[in-house]
């Protein structure tokens, strides 16, 4: 009989041992830290359940699991920067809030060893407000984001999507990837791109219909870019600028670049006709994400038109009137008698999403017929900005 127990035992930990040395290997898992970057106004940080508030009002590298982030006010915005380690500055992810959400960080982890095929693991609580997420790793090992939301929870592929937690309805819609969104009766639904759908504590998710209709094609640069836009620059007998698309922070971004002799105007920039009747739409917003990194010429210029960055749309109004909108951004401020009028100052280095008002009702006295093109362009000396996730759209 003890040899029999020995041998048993043996066999035991012959078994056993390398099985559970092979699972520590696989699914040992090890916490990370998240990057906030307040854009706009001051974001509340509670770095645990009863703890008093930090208001955040520059970047951090040290948000913590179980933190929950609240933007106050009508003009708060952050971005939570997942990444793969606190001194990595590759983000395998980005979560933008915008004001009044309430969001909590309930897990961020990734494994201990480097031979695991297990993916980067994300969880997010949702309580109330508007997020937009991009779970695009454009990295070797996988990202799988969950979101909790007050009555289910969704799973994310890599792609980008936005979410509204209002009045305790849920509405989910998908610009790019796959969500798979579980009710809390049981109820299971997958909806793709260019989809959108809604749930709340009675009905489970709904027939997906079309989400807000993007009049620009590849607004998420996922085709090659001159498939879609014409590019162009103007430096008359200096370096010109270059437009390049490539991957930057978890997304695909079109970027801006003019670094050469200073002091010389330049231009560079892309344009895509769109030549899209919209009589019969009340919405007209235009969105982009925008990330300013360098201006030599300070202000929007002399005459207020030499913005690092500026987006136009070209439109034909009900009177058969051509004309133009458009909204520039910029960081260094001008000289006192250098006004800047149709634009914007923001934080330099981070990203910053900009929504116009309903250009419908912005622009009702020569109200829009029919959109012909849509320009992005960056002038000046000097300068360098990004853009992601451009969009004019249409309800």
């Amino acid at each position: 009989m003890l040899l029999l127990a020995a041998f048993g035992a043996f066999v035991f930990l012959a078994v056993s041992i390398p099985w559970a040395t092979n699972y520590i290997l696989n699914h040992a898992t090890t916490p990370l830290v998240a990057q906030l970057e307040p854009t706009v106004g001051t974001v509340l940080l509670y770095t645990s359940s009863g703890a008093e508030p930090i208001a955040v009002t520059s970047a951090r590298d040290d948000i913590p699991q179980g933190s929950q982030l609240v933007t106050t006010g009508d003009a708060t915005q952050g971005v939570l920067g997942l990444t793969t380690g606190s001194n990595s500055t590759e983000s395998i992810g980005t979560v933008h809030l915008y004001p009044g959400t309430t969001l909590t960080v309930e897990r961020i982890q990734q494994p201990r060893f480097r031979t695991s095929k297990e993916p980067y693991s994300v969880r997010l609580g949702l309580s109330e407000g508007r997020l937009r997420i991009f779970t695009n790793s454009r990295d070797e090992r996988a990202l799988v984001v969950r979101v909790d939301l007050p009555h289910g929870y969704v799973v994310l592929s890599e792609g980008s999507y936005n979410f509204s937690v209002k009045d305790e309805r849920t509405e989910l819609s998908v610009s790019q990837g796959t969500a798979q969104l579980f009710h809390e009766s049981g109820t299971a639904l997958t909806l793709g791109p260019a989809l959108r759908t809604w749930m709340d504590g009675i009905e489970p998710p709904s027939e997906p219909v079309s989400a807000e209709r993007n009049l620009i094609q590849s607004g998420d640069f996922s085709q090659p870019l001159l498939e879609n836009w014409e590019v162009y620059a103007e430096a008359p007998y200096v370096a010109a600028g270059t437009v390049e698309v490539g991957d930057q922070d978890g997304r695909r971004v079109a970027h801006f670049v003019r670094l050469g002799e200073d002091g010389i105007h330049t231009e560079v920039g892309m344009r895509q006709p769109i030549d899209q009747d919209v009589n019969g739409y009340d919405l007209l917003l235009f969105r982009v994400d925008v990330r300013l990194l360098r201006q030599t010429l300070r202000g929007a210029g002399e005459k207020s038109s030499e913005f690092p960055l500026r987006v136009e749309v070209a439109y034909t109004d009900i009177y058969g009137k051509d004309l133009t909108w458009g909204h520039g951004f910029y960081y260094r401020d001008p000289p006192t008698e250098w006004p800047v009028n149709g634009g914007e100052k923001i934080a330099p280095f981070t990203w910053y999403t900009y929504e116009s008002p309903n250009l419908m009702e912005l622009l009702r006295d020569t109200r829009p017929a029919r959109i012909n093109s849509v320009r992005v362009y960056a002038s000046g000396w000097n300068y360098e900005a990004m853009i992601s996730e451009i969009g004019l759209f249409v309800e």
